[in-house]
């Protein structure tokens, strides 16, 4: 007698027969990784890199999100808690009704926080909820539709982190509210014990450093053709151009902070002494591999692990790129599409000036996130525009006077 296929697991099967993504996610990894390659290469086209990124970085959160769908229903099926994985298709024996718990991580959630901040910025609705994306705005605990979807902040992190490479070099905390912590100051070296003798107390100082939270604000004014958007390209489009302005400032901060109503930038929480630990050009002056070998030197040698040249580009190629070692070889080589100066790693970055350079341990810079990017909307009638806020708080703070060697030029 031929066996009778049950319903409900052939449409299971269905369900839950979805193709690989592993294997997709490690691709989109690796082409990830030789983009950050390519963007120091000179004559890099930016704009169809940007392009790319943005595209590789939606895609694999489409596959993320739909893997941890299948993986959490599989779970309630494992424990009886869900009998149809089709909600809309009602099976004999399944309730009429499901309970939904919808949370800030849920996609419906975040649909609907992305149609609602379109919708908020225009006169009408844009774009209406469904009944489950309505649910899950006015239903996730605590938030009440404010609060930002996690794969929405984590994708602007990513953004600023790459767009801003010096963030992900820092010791970066994400604590919220102030925070104060002790480092050392003053470290005096162990000595040898006699014994019986009596054990002297050593002067060693710590200093406290503390962090507070400034804030990061960016408008972005937009034109009607947004709303025309769907809603991945409008989340793109957003994270993006968010993300930029947002990343511009953190890396200002980091090297030139003045530590007034901002955080505090390596330039500026050094004394810079040509004794200890600044190398100063003539104005009329030429780099040297002599000027190049002495700032090195400065350097402490518990620094030399993570120590990092950070330069322009043109610092690099005009100043460093011609300079050669007594036996005539290039003192930079570039290796796996990196820039390295007597083995440094070189960051390129474009506030620092001309002719002039850092070196030293950037993991010592300390830097506090104490929560994710807010965004708002609103239609502006004084102006007759639609406009997108983003704030961001950080504070950052070197914590080590001696982790950083300055090559400066002398004014002309």
């Amino acid at each position: 007698m031929r066996k009778r296929t049950n319903t409900r697991d052939f449409i299971g099967l269905q369900f839950f027969a979805a193709p690989p993504a592993g294997d997709r996610l490690s691709q989109i990894e690796a082409r990830l990784s030789q983009i950050r390659t390519e963007m120091d290469q000179e004559g890099a086209d930016l704009e169809a890199l940007s392009n790319e990124v943005d595209n590789l970085i939606a895609e694999r959160g489409q596959l993320k999100q739909g893997a941890e769908t299948r993986a959490a229903l599989l779970r309630k099926i494992g424990t009886g808690t869900v009998g149809n994985p089709l909600p809309d298709m009602q099976l004999p024996g399944d309730p009429e009704q499901r309970s939904e718990t919808y949370t800030i991580d849920s996609p419906e959630y975040r649909t609907a926080w992305i149609k609602s901040l379109r919708n908020n910025a225009y006169v009408g609705t844009v774009d209406p909820l469904t009944d489950a994306e309505q649910r899950a705005f006015t239903t996730v605990a605590g938030s009440a539709g404010a609060a930002i979807p996690t794969q929405t902040a984590n994708t602007i992190l990513e953004k600023v982190t790459q767009y801003a490479p010096l963030l992900s070099k820092i010791n970066l905390l994400r604590v919220p509210g102030m925070v104060t912590f002790a480092v050392e100051d003053t470290v005096n070296a162990a000595a040898y014990h006699t014994e019986n003798d009596t054990i002297s107390a050593s002067t060693d100082k710590l200093k406290s450093i503390t962090l507070s939270a400034y804030e990061i604000t960016k408008l972005i004014p937009i034109s009607k053709s947004v709303k025309l958007m769907s809603i991945p390209a409008f989340e793109t489009w957003l994270v993006d151009s968010l993300a930029r302005s947002i990343a511009d400032k953190i890396s200002e901060t980091i090297l030139l902070g003045t530590g007034s109503t901002q955080g505090t930038g390596i330039d500026k929480a050094a004394t810079w002494d040509q004794s200890t630990n600044s190398v100063q050009i003539g104005s009329a002056a030429s780099l040297t591999t002599a000027d190049v070998l002495k700032l090195i030197s400065l350097l402490p040698g518990g620094y030399d692990a993570r120590a990092e040249f950070i330069m322009s580009k043109q610092t690099l190629f005009n100043d460093f790129m011609p300079l050669q070692d007594k036996s005539k070889n290039d003192i930079v080589v570039m290796s796996g599409g990196s820039y390295y100066i007597y083995g440094y790693p070189v960051q390129l970055d474009q506030r620092v000036k001309a002719h002039e350079a850092y070196l030293g341990d950037l993991y010592t810079v300390i830097g506090n996130m104490p929560e994710d990017v807010t965004v708002t909307s609103a239609f502006d009638i004084d102006t007759n525009s639609y406009k997108f806020l983003g704030c961001a708080m950080f504070d950052c703070k070197p914590s080590m006077s001696d982790a950083f060697v300055k090559l400066e030029k002398a004014a002309g």
